[in-house]
């Protein structure tokens, strides 16, 4: 089975983001979950790149169906185990984006860099054709693009707790706009030691790039700004569906 980021430690990436970050990672969600509420008060979402279920899982409690996305087969255990009792709200596709098959959605979410993770225009372009035949005729995409900033700062993260110690950096890769991730994390969780590594490419992508191939493909930029998600490091964009 091929190896996806994040596949070895789905069971521990809520305790590593929540205990790197703390409250502005609870933030974040409560922000992010609260800017869905008012693009689409009701209706049916799609969730790409869902993780453990983050913004999934509160969504689908709120009483959204939502059809959660996610190409780590350790991040959908995780979030399988998490949502027990909402699989009539939840419906968890274990698939990349451009691998997706289900119904068409009022809104379609691609958050927390999820786009980076295409690395070659060709896959890019693919994926954003299988999310315009997602989102319904003036239904909405919401996502956010990583800032140039985010790749060139290298160390992203390096933290020296007692029951954590992780270290995340970002290197230039092979070729323009690609970097590596590196993370290396050691720590106890529930009790128990644990310890794991992750390295895959990113790319960094430009937002008027991005834009013109959603046009091409049935969006018009909302133009909608987003300052309560100014500290993370990415640029938010709502595009309509035609």
């Amino acid at each position: 089975m091929k190896k996806h980021p994040h596949d070895n430690w789905g069971e521990y990436y809520d305790f590593v983001y929540e205990r790197s970050f703390g409250s502005y990672y609870e933030g974040l969600t409560q922000a992010t979950l609260q800017v869905i509420s008012s693009i689409e008060p009701r209706g049916t979402i799609i969730d790409f790149g869902a993780g453990t279920g983050r913004i999934s899982i509160p969504l689908a409690k709120d009483g959204y169906f939502v059809q959660a996305v996610e190409k780590s087969f350790g991040m959908v255990n995780e979030m399988r185990r998490k949502a027990k009792g909402l699989k009539s709200m939840l419906n968890i596709q274990n698939s990349s984006i451009a691998e997706f098959q289900g119904e068409s959605s009022d809104l379609c979410l691609s958050l927390f860099t999820v786009l980076s993770y295409s690395i070659s225009e060709e896959e890019l372009i693919k994926n954003i054709e299988v999310i315009s035949r997602a989102v319904k005729p003036n239904g909405h995409f919401f996502f956010d693009l990583p800032t140039s900033f985010f790749f060139r700062v290298g160390q992203l993260i390096n933290i020296d707790f007692p029951d954590l110690k992780r270290v995340v950096e970002i290197s230039e890769g092979p070729e323009e706009d690609v970097y590596v991730y590196h993370e290396r994390c050691s720590g106890l969780f529930n009790g128990n030691e644990f310890s794991y590594e992750d390295d895959f490419k990113i790319r960094y992508w430009d937002c008027d790039f991005v834009g013109q191939l959603l046009t091409e493909h049935g969006f018009i930029d909302t133009t909608q700004v987003f300052p309560q998600f100014i500290s993370t490091g990415s640029n938010y964009k709502l595009y309509k569906k035609q």
